[in-house]
């Protein structure tokens, strides 16, 4: 059997789950399936998969064997695809990662123009607040938001990620506004689940302080979002999340005097020596559509022009 072709129907049965999930994803009999793996555990002499009635995991050489059959399939397709970047337009699927709030506000409209300008690309997405391993997951591309990346991949960054404490109007009127962070002990505070929930760090003028805050609602961003937008208290929240919110009047910045140690948003991808095209294309696109400085902070940053 086409050895290649037994590596790749051999990851896709361990990323779908299961042998019937590859067969339909593949578009082949799960005999077919059945047999390419039972060919590379017969040449090898070993067993990658320990299957039941009920359930498949792999072994300790099936996972070592799966991480050497992902490298060599991307390499293989990086020379199947050198030629595009002379051909022209970008071909394929895209496999990207990034956390649910920065995919919903600023991946879904990227792609979605991205793909009417490219018809011969398409997307795979794993959305995920944790850092997953991109070499084991088969990942092309992660969006990752975080003050250090690891050493070993390599990164490009995008922009700023500037924390904002902001609170709705309408809290706002009832509960008055803070003028300096002591004073957030005394508000209802809406803590992202992640982080220490009770402890606010600031830098300002006087230098750095932690603020131990009164925690009413510990939970991801999007929900923090949606509950500060609905007034239930001040939240630190993402600028690009929360820029529309801004400009529109539906949520107000706190604090500005005073910054909260922010991260940025980096476009990351697994070393290699050869970017594949359709990769570089989307990363470019996205990084000129995201701007500098990014057109979610403009309009109401002080750092952004107006």
């Amino acid at each position: 059997m086409d050895r290649l072709q037994s590596m790749k129907i051999f990851a896709c049965v361990v990323d779908s789950g299961g042998f019937s999930a590859a067969a339909d994803q593949l578009g082949l009999s799960q005999a077919q399936v059945t047999r390419h793996v039972a060919a590379l555990e017969s040449d090898l002499g070993l067993r990658l998969l320990e299957r039941t009635t009920r359930r498949m995991h792999l072994t300790e050489i099936g996972e070592a064997y799966l991480d050497r059959c992902r490298r060599i399939l991307a390499l293989v397709e990086e020379a199947d695809t050198m030629g595009e970047a002379h051909r022209g337009e970008p071909r394929g699927v895209l496999r990207l990662t990034s956390s649910v709030s920065f995919a919903r506000a600023h991946l879904a409209p990227a792609i979605a123009e991205y793909m009417q300008l490219f018809p011969e690309t398409g997307f795979d997405l794993i959305l995920s607040d944790r850092t997953l391993n991109m070499v084991d997951e088969g990942i092309d591309l992660a969006f990752r938001i975080t003050h250090a990346v690891d050493p070993g991949l390599v990164a490009r960054p995008l922009a700023p990620c500037r924390v904002v404490v902001c609170a709705s109007p309408g809290y706002i009127e009832r509960n008055g506004r803070p003028e300096r962070p002591e004073d957030l002990r005394h508000h209802d505070c809406l803590s992202h689940s992640y982080f220490k929930r009770s402890i606010w760090p600031f830098r300002g003028a006087g230098g750095e302080q932690s603020i131990a805050v009164r925690t009413r609602v510990a939970g991801d961003v999007d929900f923090l979002h949606a509950l500060a937008c609905a007034g239930a208290g001040v939240a630190h929240l993402p600028s690009y999340l929360v820029g529309d919110d801004i400009r529109a009047g539906v949520l107000v910045p706190l604090l500005e005097e005073y910054e909260m140690p922010s991260p940025s948003v980096y476009a990351v991808y697994p070393s290699r020596h050869y970017l594949l095209p359709k990769v570089r294309s989307f990363l470019d696109y996205f990084a000129e559509r995201v701007g500098d400085p990014p057109h979610w902070d403009r309009g109401w940053s002080d750092s952004a022009p107006q």
